[in-house]
């Protein structure tokens, strides 16, 4: 049981369920003045997509497991669970499994909605995370984009689909309309972030697996462009970063959300320190110290759509 909860990376299925939560608890209902479930998402409607997303997150997390089982052997020898606490067909079966109850829930959930159209939003996210790993994880930049994508999709999806929702509810949709451009641009700020830091981790990550990509003919952008180039892309990503937080605070500051406005001095610092540390690095142990930070990053920068709660 323990073999398992480590193969569907158990830590990163409940961040998600944070991040789902705090975007619509924290960001969402109080921004839009909502009582949670009141209106928008039900909370039957909100478990359902929860799980849709859960689900097909673990679909992601071991087809790459049995993309990786080569690179791993160089990279992380022992750590991959594939072949030997699983064999390969399970992994193929549990696969196939989380990916039809991922689009068999995304597609109730669709129904509940008023609109199964909505479920090809499931279907494209399993479809495209199959392409990430037959394809594009192994091609420069395109796999990290994919990735950095769906971790940034985690929060827009949430608020993509209380918008369809209280676009059901004309009454509820036309008293919150006005409250629609703070919504769009918070949520954008943190998708944002989601997808920029995500970006920088991956860039991160590959060349810290640089070896075994190499050997087995996985074509990252460590790889094609050299662990230096790879290098200055992810540190001229991470300024860009650190310019848009500091962006990200002059808008809190005008509007008046004073307890983001100072948090985001830490994400200031935390950008500062993973510019500093990617100057420095070279070994594959550096590069695994900055991902382990960027995950700090990524973890404080979710935990602070709490904070817009704080500002109602």
């Amino acid at each position: 049981m323990i073999a398992f909860f480590k193969l569907i990376r158990w830590p990163n299925i409940l961040i998600i369920w944070i991040t789902m939560c705090l975007a619509l608890f924290g960001v969402i209902n109080p921004v839009l003045s909502l009582q949670p479930f009141e209106a928008g998402l039900n909370l039957t409607e909100f478990l359902l997509l929860i799980g849709a997303t859960t689900f097909i997150a673990i679909a992601g997390y071991l087809l790459n497991d049995l993309h990786d089982i080569n690179p791993d052997s160089v990279n992380k020898p022992g750590k991959n669970l594939v072949g030997r606490s699983f064999a390969v067909h399970k992994i193929q079966l549990f696969y196939w499994v989380f990916t039809v109850l991922g689009v068999l829930a995304g597609t109730y959930f669709s129904y509940l909605l008023g609109r199964t159209s909505y479920s090809l939003v499931f279907v494209l996210s399993a479809g495209l995370l199959w392409f990430y790993s037959k394809r594009y994880q192994c091609q420069p930049l395109v796999g990290n984009l994919v990735v950095a994508f769906l971790s940034a999709l985690t929060i827009a999806i949430v608020w993509l689909f209380s918008f369809f929702a209280l676009a059901e509810q004309p009454d509820v949709f036309v008293s919150v309309q006005p409250f629609f451009s703070q919504a769009n641009l918070l949520i954008l700020i943190f998708s944002g972030f989601a997808f920029i830091t995500s970006l920088i981790r991956e860039i991160v990550k590959d060349m810290q697996d640089f070896k075994g990509d190499d050997r087995f003919g996985c074509r990252t952008l460590a790889v094609v462009a050299g662990v230096q180039k790879a290098k200055r892309w992810a540190m001229l990503i991470t300024v860009m970063a650190l310019i848009l937080a500091l962006r990200s605070q002059v808008y809190f500051y005008h509007i008046d959300f004073r307890w983001l406005f100072w948090f985001f001095l830490l994400i200031d610092a935390l950008f500062v320190a993973v510019l500093l540390a990617l100057a420095k690095a070279g070994s594959a142990s550096e590069f695994k110290k900055i991902s382990g930070l960027l995950k700090v990053l990524m973890v404080a920068g979710i935990l602070s759509m709490a904070l817009v709660y704080l500002e109602f």
